[in-house]
């Protein structure tokens, strides 16, 4: 797909930065480009010490959720963790229920099913706690919009702590204490709202421990990984206090004393032993297996996993959740494919694309939206079966151009049920109406072609050749990179390009010779070895997009460039 180059202008504060911390110019700018100027913000990315984080005493309600939950440990009350079926609930789950029954407590843990309860608390996990004698239910990763389920919880005499981390519309009005770094309605708001669900559970934890175990480091110490997983897995930004957790967490995963863990990393292939566990592992390789879970079966496998100190059932839950993400896979790709068929024939000139694929399971609706918007750089919707013959249930995937949101909003009397925010979304519909819907969004969206096409923003205009490791070991203090934090880009214009060698099973990884004012490095690109051999025969003359790397092998350091864009 063509794309347009922009190169990022936000240098204001380069020289200033780079005098008070003392790093590398093009580091500095980095950081601008990031628009990260506080000096907060910038020690956050810089800092390797968990004292660095936000103060958990300064979550709200912390305080007042660690004193009822120590009245009911106190008095052996029954409490209930009900978490939420993804990697931050799976990874909340376990930090709440382990650390609370390494106290004594009596606790039990519920996760909803994805396809039969949705997602969060409902009335069906509230009457099944009171069958269980439940006294007191925390929750978290979910509860912030569950006014109605927990003033139902209070009626039966079942008391509930909401921790979540999701936007805020309305305070449950029955609930005792509410964690939630969103919350401003409080006299001190807390530092940072970009924390997942588990790192308020940790931080929930951390605070328990500090007050009536006096051991705060036994949870940072034994639960740092947990919250990597979550923060990465569920795209927090990797800025501010996320970026303290990441940078550190991901040392702790790779090192991990947990049997399940250690398992699951061990089913990837990936030998971890000689190899950093990175944002990519978490996100793309590690975080799917956890969630597969929840997507084709019960989230409550992965929570096993972890749970578990037999190694004979450790072994078969990680090799059962690796069966789960095949399945997920091939269900996604031939989704995938059943959409595009459909877009092709039908929908490939509409602004917004609304699509139903007959039999699509909805666990990977939302995968396949996504896929759907990255192909045509265009909003997405996904429809796929329910229960009911009669409806049809959504997932939505938008551009930065497109406040899916506030588009879909405008016709909510016709959705059974919605939700979502600017880039994502979901509802339910009467399939009777999908049309409409359809027509109603095209005619009403004011994108331009333009619009469609994908935007690169480049850090710096720099020769692929100036880069060495002193400068590359100073860009790499900023790692790791991610959600918001994104991994540095170049460009060099006018570079002439030969291929070396094509090899991979696709024939799409390209070895390049560059040559630029007579220096001379050697680079790799995965594209279309076809395409890019036609592109060089009218001209070996190219603008490139790259990005260089330190790769170390039997004790070597040398420099690494990939090319992911040429012109």
């Amino acid at each position: 797909m063509n794309s347009n180059w922009f190169l990022y202008n936000k240098k204001k504060n380069v020289k200033e930065i780079t005098q008070k911390f003392g790093i590398n110019p093009l580091t500095s700018v980095i950081l601008c480009n990031r628009e990260i100027y506080e000096e907060d913000d910038i020690r956050k990315i810089l800092s390797s010490d968990l004292r660095d984080l936000n103060d958990e005493k300064l979550l709200p309600d912390v305080d007042a959720a660690v004193k009822i939950l120590n009245k009911y440990i106190v008095e052996g009350k029954n409490i209930r963790i009900v978490g939420d079926y993804d990697i931050d609930g799976v990874c909340s789950t376990y930090i709440l229920y382990d650390s609370i029954k390494r106290l004594g407590a009596n606790i039990s843990y519920d996760i909803p099913d994805r396809v039969s309860d949705g997602y969060g608390i409902n009335i069906s996990i509230i009457d099944k706690a009171k069958d269980d004698k439940v006294d007191l239910i925390i929750t978290c990763d979910n509860g912030i919009a569950a006014n109605d389920q927990i003033s139902y919880a209070k009626k039966n005499n079942i008391e509930v702590i909401v921790t979540d981390h999701h936007d805020i519309t309305e305070l449950p009005k029955d609930a005792s204490a509410i964690v939630d770094p969103k919350r401003d309605d409080v006299e001190k708001v807390y530092p940072f709202g970009g924390i997942c669900g588990a790192v308020v559970a940790w931080k929930l934890m951390m605070r328990y421990y500090e007050l009536y175990k006096n051991d705060r480091d036994f949870i940072i110490d034994n639960y740092l990984e947990y919250a990597t997983l979550a923060t990465i897995g569920d795209i927090m930004p990797l800025i501010n206090e996320n970026h303290i957790i990441a940078k550190l967490g991901l040392k702790k995963i790779a090192k991990t004393k947990n049997l399940g863990l250690q398992k699951l990393l061990e089913v990837t292939g990936i030998d971890f032993s000689t190899k950093d566990v990175t944002t990519y592992h978490v996100g793309f390789i590690i975080g799917p297996l956890i969630n597969a879970a929840g997507r084709m079966d019960k989230a409550t496998l992965a929570l096993k996993l972890f749970l578990s100190n037999d190694t004979k059932e450790v072994a078969e839950i990680a090799e059962e959740l690796k069966k789960l993400n095949d399945e997920r896979k091939l269900m996604t790709e031939n989704g995938t494919k059943l959409a595009i068929e459909s877009i092709e024939r039908y929908y490939k000139d509409n602004k917004v694309i609304v699509v139903y694929v007959d039999g699509l399971g909805e666990q990977v609706a939302g995968i396949v939206a996504g896929r759907i918007k990255e192909k045509y750089n265009k909003p997405s919707i996904v429809l796929t079966d329910t229960t009911s013959a009669d409806e049809a249930k959504a997932s939505c995937r938008s551009i930065e151009e497109y406040d899916i949101f506030e588009a879909l909003s405008k016709h909510k009397e016709i959705f059974l049920k919605f939700g979502g925010h600017k880039l994502a979304a979901g509802f339910s519909i009467l399939k009777k109406d999908i049309d409409e819907l359809r027509m109603s969004l095209n005619e009403e969206c004011c994108l331009s072609d333009e619009d469609f096409i994908p935007k690169i923003h480049i850090d710096a205009e720099f020769p692929f050749y100036s880069f060495d490791l002193k400068l590359l070991s100073e860009i790499e203090k900023i790692e790791p990179f991610g959600q918001a934090f994104r991994k540095p880009v170049f460009a060099t214009k006018e570079v002439k390009c030969n291929i070396k060698n094509i090899y991979g099973a696709d024939n799409n990884i390209v070895q390049l010779i560059l040559n630029k004012d007579g220096m001379v490095s050697k680079a790799v690109a995965f594209t279309d070895s076809e395409v890019l051999k036609a592109r060089l025969e009218t001209s070996d003359i190219l603008d490139i997009i790259y990005t260089p790397r330190i790769n170390e092998f039997r004790g070597i350091k040398s420099i690494d460039i990939t090319v992911s864009e040429y012109r």
